[in-house]
């Protein structure tokens, strides 16, 4: 199963790091592709993994915000007031 999610708060190579690094570890996760010009990432699956469980994986690794692509029709490069990861 794969699907794309919006990734808010990144705004360099390191935060697309730390935001794949901490996708790929969340248990069943086969596969992650994160990208900075459009914030997102495609994940693939085994099962259904609720995105509660990346955005607690990704509180672990910085200030982001993972929304599932179909509830969040606009993209947004950088959350304000929380600044870099770096």
């Amino acid at each position: 199963m794969t699907k794309k999610y919006f990734i808010d708060g990144m705004s360099c190579g390191s935060c697309v790091a730390q935001v794949k690094a901490a996708v790929l570890k969340v248990e069943g996760v086969e596969s992650a592709e994160v990208q900075l010009q459009f914030p997102q990432a495609t994940i693939a699956t085994e099962s259904d993994i609720p995105t509660s469980i990346f955005q607690s994986a990704l509180n672990k690794a910085g200030h982001y915000e993972i929304h599932e692509r179909e509830n969040k029709p606009q993209l947004e490069t950088k959350k304000t007031g929380s600044g870099c990861c770096c």
